[in-house]
């Protein structure tokens, strides 16, 4: 096995829930609010790519389900951090993904992708509701992305039996959302995320949804499972990137 697969496996005991804007299933916070909180988080990527992926006028379709991810993941590493006081947050989220995946679409003909995928966002949260078990924040930020993506295509009963394109591009998407996180017990907790965004400023639309459940070990370490989507509608001239990155996001939270 790859190190690099070692690596993404390492967190999946170890995981957070958290995604994009500060999703993790924390319990509320402690009476004494007017200091300010921290958590982090590390999780393994298990997310898949289905969708469009066009670099100057040559595009091909992308089904990788996330189930096969650690087949095609060269590397990945993600994580999260978010700091509270009162009723205000900030939180950073960042996800980086290289995949290398081939398909053949006909008996005649093999398409390739190398992708290196950067999903980095930052957001500002203000808690409308709060009490000992519930909270919910309302969001505003903006996401980076970053891709570098390659396209090879190869029919050799063809007389141009080979084609490639490459390019590299980056953007930003405007977003706003809520964040629910509910305590069901001491250590049991569901929390859920819905982000929309882009407005055509970039991506047309970009949207996440994730949601949930956190299992507290003590009072700052929990282990969480969630399932999250990341949806993108990004054009630019050739450059074609309408894709759903989806899938099992596994890992632990740290509260300090």
């Amino acid at each position: 096995m790859k190190l690099q697969h070692l690596l993404i496996l390492l967190p999946i005991w170890l995981f957070s829930a958290r995604a994009g804007e500060s999703h993790t299933a924390a319990p509320s916070p402690a009476p004494d609010s007017s200091n300010w909180q921290f958590m982090g988080a590390v999780y393994a990527p298990l997310m898949g790519l289905d969708g469009t992926v066009g670099v100057r006028s040559f595009s091909s379709e992308v089904d990788l389900p996330f189930r096969d991810i650690l087949k095609n993941l060269d590397a990945g590493l993600t994580g999260t951090f978010e700091a509270r006081r009162n009723r205000w947050s900030v939180t950073g989220d960042f996800i980086w993904l290289k995949i290398s995946a081939s398909d053949e679409p006909t008996p005649l003909s093999n398409v390739s992708l190398k992708e290196e995928e950067l999903i980095a966002s930052l957001a500002l949260g203000y808690e409308v509701y709060g009490n000992e078990k519930t909270n919910l924040d309302l969001l505003g930020g903006a996401a980076l992305t970053y891709l570098d993506a390659e396209l090879n295509l190869f029919t050799p009963s063809l007389p141009n039996s080979s084609r490639s394109s490459s390019g590299t591009l980056s953007w930003i998407d405007p977003f706003v959302g809520l964040r629910l996180r509910h305590r069901l017990s001491d250590r049991w907790g569901i929390f859920a995320t819905g982000l929309y965004g882009g407005f055509g400023a970039s991506s047309d639309p970009y949207w996440q949804a994730l949601g949930g459940f956190s299992y507290w070990i003590n009072e700052n370490v929990a282990l969480a499972l969630a399932y999250r989507i990341i949806a993108t509608d990004y054009q630019d001239g050739g450059f074609v990137y309408d894709v759903k990155t989806s899938g099992l996001n596994l890992g632990v939270v740290f509260r300090f």
